[in-house]
């Protein structure tokens, strides 16, 4: 596969993406992801309208056709009007691709990129003075029937073809806050119940009733708030949907992970960025994995709360019915967890470790499932960290990850709050599509 774009100057540029892991020379990846940053985007973009007159849209369709949906990673500011793509960057850069391609899904993600620096001097986390940091995540599928719907909060694109969805949905909890709020119905428990309900009704009524990787950004999702911790809350919205929809609650449930985005509060309590969620849902089902050195999430004891968080620790989905297509692996936020308990309190290079040591015991439980086998060198990772001031230790645990995965790793680093106050890192990781950076 390769993605075309165009540098400052409107020259066409081709970048290849990585191979997919080896599952027989007849096998083809059933997805696509390519990671692309604001400046070459708006190269991408604004070149076009400069050279022949093609539009914003057209210029994006040939550089990335077949694009069901994006995330626009570093939306700080962006709020509730970025949808269907998650964003990464400042504000003005979810409105350089909704603006260009309005019926494209847009997911907000409001978390700071960070950027490791590996150099003699003081390391920076973060780019230097008017560098912008900001990228998106593109998902593409091989299909020509595409079509978009956006409705109220929910926008999505699908292919019958394909079976594919991709769908972004953005709640401010502002509309939720109107009754008193509970214990048992805090305004975050009251959007994410809904957001979930919304997400189900679409599945069941497209009949693509699988989905296969759901991401979740929650604001201030380690605040004690309204008699319980937010991210508490959020998991008994989840699982009141789940149980309202029908939906199992252990067993074959999605990939997934929640993040905490970093923002301040209104005197109210209420934050000033949305609920974010946004996930792939397919017509046929994945097959979902778990890790033999944890308990099952859907099976933690009552100490992290009554509701149970619902996500399986990975998921291989085979593509559609009959087609020759390599499995893609969604592997769930990880962590320093072992059984049900964060270890290395404190300690961010032991947890990031730990980690590593989790993903790898995922990889090796998927391949005795016929998934595989996947090495950590074929995974692309996303890495959140909790301390994004740090410089130093970012860049050391990058070269922790580096000396795991091979100096070729992809990784994104994000600066987020964990599920987990006693969490300092989270690492997400996927194999089995193809991949593409442009930079």
């Amino acid at each position: 596969m390769s993605v075309q774009t165009v540098d400052a100057g409107g020259r066409s540029q081709s970048m290849t993406s990585a191979p997919v892991a080896p599952h027989g020379p007849a096998l083809q990846s059933a997805l696509r992801l390519v990671q692309v940053d604001h400046a070459r985007l708006a190269a991408l973009l604004g070149g076009a309208s400069g050279a022949g007159g093609e539009s914003g849209a057209a210029a994006f369709e040939r550089a990335f056709p077949g694009a069901i949906g994006a995330a626009c990673i570093g939306a700080a500011g962006i709020g509730a009007a970025c949808v269907g793509a998650a964003c990464t960057g400042a504000a003005a850069h979810g409105p350089l691709l909704a603006d260009a391609v309005p019926d494209l899904p847009l997911a907000p993600v409001h978390m700071k990129r960070l950027v490791p620096q590996h150099s003699a001097g003081a390391p920076q986390a973060t780019p230097g003075a008017g560098h912008d940091a900001s990228c998106y995540e593109i998902w593409q599928c091989a299909a020509d029937d595409l079509r978009s719907v956006r409705r109220g909060a929910l926008h999505y694109r699908y292919s019958e073809a394909a079976g594919l969805v991709f769908g972004s949905i953005v709640l401010n909890e502002a509309d939720f806050a109107a009754q008193p709020a509970t214990h048992a119905q805090a305004p975050l428990e009251r959007a994410t119940d809904a957001a979930y309900r919304m997400l189900f009704d679409l599945l069941d009524g497209l009949d693509m009733p699988h989905p296969l990787r759901i991401w979740n950004t929650v604001p201030a999702i380690n605040l004690e708030q309204h008699g319980a911790e937010r991210y508490r809350q959020f998991n008994a919205g989840r699982q009141r949907a789940f149980e309202a929809c029908r939906r199992t609650l252990t067993g074959s449930v999605p990939a997934a992970c929640a993040l905490g985005s970093v923002g301040p509060l209104s005197a109210q309590g209420v934050p000033g960025e949305p609920l974010a969620v946004y996930f792939l849902a397919s017509r046929t089902s994945a097959d979902a994995i778990e890790n033999p050195r944890q308990v099952s999430a859907f099976h933690y004891p009552a100490q992290y709360g009554a509701r149970a968080p619902t996500f399986a620790r990975a998921a291989a989905w085979s593509g559609a019915a009959g087609a020759c297509t390599a499995p893609v692996l969604f592997i769930s936020g990880t962590a320093s967890i072992v059984g049900h308990r964060t270890v290395h309190h404190g300690d961010v290079l032991a947890q990031t470790r730990e980690t590593l040591a989790n993903l790898a015991a995922v990889l090796d439980q998927a391949a005795r499932q016929g998934h595989g086998p996947f090495a950590l060198a074929d995974l692309t990772f996303k890495v959140y960290v909790r301390d994004g001031a740090d410089a130093a230790m970012l860049a050391a645990i990058d070269s922790q990850l580096r000396e795991a995965a091979g100096p070729h790793v992809r990784a994104l680093y994000l600066h987020a709050d964990v599920c987990r106050s006693d969490l300092l890192i989270e690492i997400e990781a996927s194999a089995g599509h193809a991949v593409a950076s442009l930079a």
